[in-house]
């Protein structure tokens, strides 16, 4: 087991994981899930998928011959790629995400980056309608129209749907590279698909020691009893916000690496639970730095709140703090490694707020490297279904998203 979970101090009494009602539950939604329900192919994709990598290598090998990858998409279609580039190294080509947001600014400060590399640019959607995306594609066909000529095509590569849609339709007519995001998987499950694999791969990361992690992960939470460290964090997270009357929760974590995976995290959960006035607020947390400004707030403020830490177990050696003049006020730290005082801050930071009364949950992996961070996303996707299925609410659409859709294209026509 890659993923490990500590509820010791969540406040949430024990007996609770091996209450028959809750063990029958999760066993029902294990099952279902199981079962080929809708949207759930996410599931049992990772023991698939990793049969099947030659065509991402092959493409990923070209675009490794530029200088840069523009990746164009938003929300599940990037995040996911995003959190495992930042957490593992770049070590293929540069990687650069565009069509966020809306802003004018932004895309073109990614173009005018790329004005003088060798660039390739991958489009991420499903639909081929999505708004963000779709205007910066536009902007990418003019770029790379006036860059490349008739070869603009050899420098693009899109993934969408396999059968349908305007992207499916481009490709088929130009006769453009392409790849899936397969049925029956929403955005943001998706990062163990060609979504995020082929980014990930083109950065220059084993994805299939990536893939690995996530089958490995499969196969332990695929046993449904009351030690399944999935079960135990959603249910518990259940508990603190129907029960305890907590309506927010953090994931803090004292690794910088894995800063962008708290943003993937916030948006699996907030999307996914956040309908029919139910779910928790969800925000990350970098410490120590964010220690000097939320963290007074977590530690004296209003009791709303429960937090999910995010430990490494094994990090890289580092060097002793030493020669320090005795007149240096941290003069007590001669002879300690960073990553010393560094775990002494996150075993300190947790008794604080623990003695503060919030509930703390903690979540581990032994390192982070390619298994441990794939074996995190499939961990951190499969608890989420579940929890969603706990309170009621379906886990994998998103009907509110929508609605400022409707206004904008509303204002845009009047």
């Amino acid at each position: 087991m890659k993923i490990s979970i500590d509820t010791s101090l969540s406040l949430v009494d024990e007996k609770v994981y091996s209450d028959k009602k809750n063990l029958k539950k999760f066993e029902e939604i294990s099952s279902s899930l199981h079962s080929d329900q809708p949207w759930t192919a996410w599931v049992n994709y990772p023991s698939y998928k990793i049969q099947f990598l030659s065509k991402i290598k092959r493409l990923a090998k070209k675009v490794k011959l530029g200088d840069v990858l523009l990746v164009i998409g938003i929300g599940g279609s990037y995040l996911g790629a995003l959190a495992g580039i930042s957490a593992l190294k770049n070590r293929g080509v540069e990687v650069v995400f565009a069509g966020t947001n809306f802003s004018y600014e932004d895309l073109k400060e990614k173009f005018d980056y790329c004005k003088n590399k060798e660039v390739y640019v991958n489009v991420i959607s499903k639909s081929g309608t999505t708004t963000e995306t779709m205007i910066a594609f536009e902007y990418a066909l003019k770029f790379l129209k006036t860059k490349y000529k008739s070869n603009f095509k050899d420098h693009l590569i899109i993934t969408t749907d396999k059968e349908k849609g305007y992207l499916r339709e481009f490709a088929k007519i130009n006769k453009i590279e392409s790849l899936i995001v397969p049925d029956n998987i929403g955005g943001r499950y998706s990062v163990l698909t060609d979504v995020g694999l082929f980014p990930l791969a083109c950065a220059g990361i084993d994805i299939k020691k990536f893939l690995q992690g996530a089958v490995d992960e499969e196969k332990t939470l695929s046993v449904a009893n009351m030690n399944n460290p999935a079960y135990r964090y959603a249910l518990t997270r259940f508990i603190l916000n129907t029960k305890k009357g907590k309506s927010v929760e953090i994931l803090s974590s004292f690794y910088p690496k894995l800063s962008k995976v708290g943003e993937w995290w916030t948006q699996l959960f907030a999307e996914s639970e956040g309908k029919d006035k139910k779910g928790l607020f969800v925000s990350s947390l970098n410490f120590s730095t964010d220690l000097h400004s939320v963290g007074q707030f977590i530690q004296q403020g209003s009791p709303i709140l429960f937090e999910t830490f995010l430990n490494v177990n094994n990090i890289e050696k580092d060097d002793v703090l030493q020669n320090i003049d005795k007149s240096n006020p941290i003069s007590y730290f001669n002879g300690k490694k960073v990553e010393e005082i560094n775990l002494a801050a996150r075993k300190g930071t947790i008794k604080a707020h623990s003695s503060a009364k919030v509930p703390i949950i903690q979540i581990s992996l032994e390192k982070i490297d390619e298994e441990n961070l794939g074996s995190l996303f499939y961990f951190f996707e499969y608890a989420c279904a579940i929890s969603g299925k706990m309170l009621g609410v379906d886990p994998f659409n998103q009907p509110g998203v929508e609605d400022y859709k409707r206004n904008m294209k509303k204002l845009l026509s009047e």
